[in-house]
């Protein structure tokens, strides 16, 4: 229980000093006027990597997608040959995927948003590719770029409003819980946990609630507390970054937080914490899906007065 609690409390630290994700530091609140000013690249994989991706991009751009309103959408050849030109680098921001880890910038299976000509992007948000997963990171994005240097003020502002709101709303919202996350315990206890209105669901259920902006579904889903790249490990000869490096030196994040966090389906604005997830913390994310606990549950239920 103690181990437990030590846990959420880390969790908790990190996640409330740390804002969302890589929106960490002077430099990088620095930039995110630059970066709404700026025409947005946003980087297309080339035909017939990672699904689709490209089409899911496009419309969870279209769905969410505020902080700029200039967009362009660019082949990876191209990008490559703009960051290579100072000139031209300085004009634009850009906006990409990473299936691995980049050197000292983002986590692997991260989007990753910043000014082209830096090195250390600006944000980044560990994320699947779905649509729906596309939409929640872009929103989880563009709240931290909102938040800029303020970040902790308006954390505590936030973190407030969404106590606020869930005090007023759970008795005529419905909790949306993946039925493939919870376990036989779980099943035993809910009923008698959470009295308000719940329903196990499939994770396609919770998707087509994020689509559509369902005002009447809250739902749980995992947030990752990623840590920029920080233990150098070797690459094999002759292999380059995506940017089109050859390189020997990588860098790996060594630190993973899972959090289960509860969402509003309309506005995709978090409103509670129900635990942590048993994703593990060091190495590389493990292809486990996290798990929600009824101890998470009774977290939650704390939040409403």
């Amino acid at each position: 229980m103690k181990n437990t609690l030590l846990i959420v409390a880390i969790a908790l630290i990190s996640y409330k000093t740390n804002a969302q994700m890589g929106l960490l530091g002077k430099k990088p609140a620095a930039q995110v006027e630059q970066l709404k000013e700026r025409p947005l690249l946003v980087v297309l994989e080339d035909e017939g990597e990672l699904g689709d991706y490209n089409k899911n991009i496009r419309k969870a751009l279209e769905a969410v997608w505020t902080f700029s309103t200039d967009i362009r959408y660019i082949l990876k050849d191209e990008w490559r040959k703009l960051a290579k030109d100072k000139d031209e680098a300085k004009k634009f921001a850009h906006l990409y995927y990473t299936a691995r880890t980049l050197n000292a910038n983002a986590p692997e299976h991260s989007l990753v948003i910043g000014i082209l000509e830096n090195k250390i992007s600006t944000n980044f948000y560990y994320t699947d590719l779905g649509l729906a997963d596309l939409i929640l990171a872009l929103k989880n994005i563009q709240i931290d770029l909102e938040m800029g240097a303020d970040y902790k003020k308006m954390i505590k502002s936030n973190e407030e409003k969404g106590i606020k709101f869930l005090s007023d709303s759970i008795e005529h919202k419905t909790l949306y819980i993946d039925k493939d996350l919870i376990s036989k315990k779980f099943l035993k206890k809910i009923d008698e946990t959470y009295t308000y209105d719940y329903k196990l669901v499939t994770k396609k259920e919770i998707d087509e609630a994020i689509i559509n902006k369902d005002q009447n579904v809250l739902f749980i889903r995992e947030f990752v507390r990623a840590q920029r790249p920080m233990t150098k490990t070797r690459r094999k000869f002759g292999e380059t970054d995506q940017m089109g490096t050859n390189t020997q030196i990588s860098t790996k994040a060594s630190m993973y937080v899972g959090l289960n966090l509860v969402y509003k389906a309309s506005d995709l604005k978090y409103v509670a914490i129900a635990g942590t997830s048993d994703m593990g913390s060091l190495g590389g994310r493990p292809r486990e899906t996290g798990k929600i606990k009824i101890k998470g549950i009774k977290m939650l239920l704390k939040y409403i007065k």
